[in-house]
């Protein structure tokens, strides 16, 4: 039996990014579902904190570089404790530097397979359900899909095939559901970003500042509530990096 309580699937939701914007929607109202890989321990403490807020959290291990296994893992624990599926973000990734002479076809295979594989197969497995509640689909790209650095030019490419596929997606889904992406610019340094590389950034970006996790969260909760008449759109998340 399929609960009336809006539902909400977030891959890579466990860390980073993805566990600002799983706990917004929880905060939100919404029970959860989320993947992680290797993070464990950060999913079992984030499904701890969204239950005692009285909401259904599901952390579900699977792993992307297999994606027709992963979507059938996925699709068989939502449609078991869910019966619906109102938002699908797509948000796990896979950041990792090569410059074209050190490009192998494994590691734009891997891209290839956890950027735009895996969102093209989750929106095929869950159309019915997505239609059904008049859902929305917000899907995690990059400033850098249309700004490029050579040095991660796999992932660039491929995070730019994701926004192509979010504009064909909003059409063939529509009009039941709505389709957009968002592209942000700095909101979590890497660890070992270098000081001297943050300074320089910021140089270029007009708010001064970076942005945060909970930034992108507030973007997606916008978009599957109060956007409904949004669709087809890739938003720059940026601090205004992008006009600089």
């Amino acid at each position: 039996m399929a609960k009336t309580q809006p539902v909400a699937l977030i891959t890579g939701g466990a860390i980073r990014v993805g566990r600002a914007i799983t706990w917004r929607l929880a905060s939100a109202g919404y029970d959860v579902a989320f993947t992680y890989m290797h993070s464990r321990k950060e999913a079992t403490s984030l499904q701890k904190k969204i239950s005692r807020i009285g909401r259904t959290a599901l952390a579900i291990q699977v792993d992307f570089n297999a994606p027709q296994q992963a979507a059938q893992t996925l699709s068989k624990s939502i449609r078991q404790h869910f019966g619906r599926l109102d938002v699908l973000v797509n948000n796990a990734s896979i950041y990792k530097p090569a410059r074209l002479s050190e490009t192998r076809v494994e590691l734009v295979e891997q891209l290839m397979r956890v950027h735009v594989q895996t969102p093209l197969l989750l929106c095929q497995t869950f159309e019915k359900l997505l239609r059904k509640s008049h859902g929305h689909v917000v899907n995690m790209i990059d400033l850098l899909a249309e700004r490029p650095w050579p040095q991660f030019l796999a992932y660039c490419a491929s995070k730019a095939a994701l926004g192509n596929l979010t504009l064909g997606l909003a059409r063939e889904l529509a009009p039941q559901v709505t389709v957009n992406g968002i592209a942000p610019g700095v909101v979590q340094w890497p660890d070992d970003y270098p000081q001297q590389e943050r300074e320089k950034y910021l140089q270029r970006v007009p708010l001064a500042r970076p942005g945060t996790p909970e930034d992108v969260a507030e973007l997606v909760h916008f978009l599957v509530t109060g956007g409904s008449y949004i669709t087809g759109q890739i938003i720059r998340l940026d601090g205004g990096r992008s006009i600089t």
